[in-house]
């Protein structure tokens, strides 16, 4: 949906002898100066009609032009997307939380707003009403509840694209980001969730859900509130563009409405963009937080680096990511924690633009803690989604065969189809 509002541009050109006021828009207030009525012009000229410029005397200089300017608006347009999931996980006979709970899930239900001012200044606000919230960690029933998803601002400060921006799209290159928003630390945040060529984010972004193992958080950052210095790259005629991204945000939990402590977390990231929305970005990020309650809060600092890429050739794409993070305990002084994720996987495209389908494989491990020597997780993910541009949806089947580490093996393989349309 859209809503376009130009700028009006209204020209009142008067030429006048001197002392004569000039002409104005009959709309504009009448001018309350006691001088000019005290003098009157040195000639009168004969009636003309309502709204045109009386000629100046003869040898009279004409006066400057008056341009009035109606307040420029923004050009808006609603986005959105529903995704809908059955889910089956396999019951694990000794923990009786894992594989409870199969049926319908909710990923996603996305509206927002995106609007653009000349190319000059960008927002996006947007709400999801499947965020699953739980009262404590390994329980199988939770609850949905709306939460905020993105609310920030750009100001651009260098060139512009020349290209017509989608929805998702920055309207230029260098600019300043302000409000809550995801940064690239997180290399899926390049990747939109209706470009996701698997049901579910890779396991070092997503962690291990409640039911479908022990549950664990991802490894790398939320959304958070902050300001970024942004150089979106537009990708060149040689198919290359370079840019970077310095942020900083509060670094506290994702839904939090300040910081954790007086110190913010920096991250920094440089991105190359290739042709066919393909990428490489490498970033780090400092974010000292705090954790717990009064009077037993705790400060933690992670230290953490990312690397993310993702390369089209013909039909065939291959992308994948590895987050490492290093956490020390400043207040309890106790030893220092080191957590990986990683992911690879292959995707092939086949079939018609009309209903284009793929089919592809990801490998992915995620190591919680160094502390913990049991709690690695592998998983082999087959995949495969169906598009159907006509009405705008994607279908797609997911199979995840998990592997638990050492002693506490789980049967917790799963199954899982979705679907997907856009607003």
């Amino acid at each position: 949906m859209d809503a376009r509002v130009c700028g009006a541009i209204v020209i009142v050109a008067a030429m006048t002898a001197p002392g004569t006021p000039a002409a104005q828009p009959k709309d504009a207030p009448k001018a309350a100066d006691d001088k000019q009525q005290a003098d009157p012009p040195d000639e009168v000229e004969p009636d003309q009609p309502e709204g045109e410029p009386k000629a100046s005397p003869k040898g009279a200089p004409p006066a400057a032009a008056t341009i009035v300017l109606a307040a420029p608006r923004f050009q808006w347009e609603l986005f959105g997307y529903l995704r809908l999931q059955y889910v089956a996980v396999q019951n694990d006979p000794n923990i009786a939380f894992v594989g409870r709970g199969d049926g319908f899930a909710l990923q996603n239900a996305r509206i927002g707003v995106i609007g653009r001012l000349d190319r000059r200044a960008a927002f996006v606000v947007s709400f999801d009403g499947a965020v699953d919230e739980r009262e404590q960690i390994n329980v199988p029933d939770g609850k949905l509840r709306v939460g905020l998803r993105d609310a920030f601002a750009d100001v651009a400060l260098g060139s512009r694209l020349e290209q017509e921006p989608g929805v998702s799209d920055v309207p230029f290159n260098l600019a300043v980001r302000g409000g809550f928003f995801q940064t690239w630390a997180e290399p899926e945040s390049l990747v939109p969730d209706t470009a996701r060529e698997f049901i579910d984010r890779p396991i070092e972004s997503r962690g291990i859900r409640a039911t479908e193992g022990f549950q664990t958080q991802g490894l790398t950052p939320g959304r958070s509130l902050g300001v970024a210095l942004r150089l979106d790259p537009a990708v060149s005629q040689a198919g290359l563009g370079a840019g970077f991204e310095l942020a900083v945000q509060n670094g506290a939990d994702e839904f939090a409405s300040n910081n954790d402590n007086d110190k913010p977390a920096v991250s920094l990231a440089g991105l190359l963009r290739f042709a066919h929305a393909g990428y490489l970005v490498l970033a780090g990020r400092y974010n000292p937080r705090s954790v717990g309650d009064l009077p037993f809060r705790q400060d933690e600092d992670d230290l953490q680096g990312s690397a993310g890429v993702r390369f089209v050739a013909g039909p065939v794409s291959v992308a994948g990511a590895a987050v490492f993070v290093r956490t020390s305990f400043p207040t309890t002084g106790g030893p220092v924690q080191n957590s990986f994720g990683t992911h690879s996987q292959l995707m092939v495209r086949f079939g018609p633009d009309t209903m284009p389908f793929a089919v592809g494989y990801r490998f992915g491990i995620l190591d919680p803690s160094s502390l913990i020597v049991t709690d690695r997780v592998m998983e082999h993910t087959a995949g495969l989604v169906l598009g159907v541009p006509r009405y705008r949806m994607r279908l797609q089947l997911q199979l995840t065969h998990s592997i638990e580490q050492g002693a506490r093996e789980l049967s917790n393989s799963r199954a899982q189809v979705a679907a997907e349309v856009s607003l």
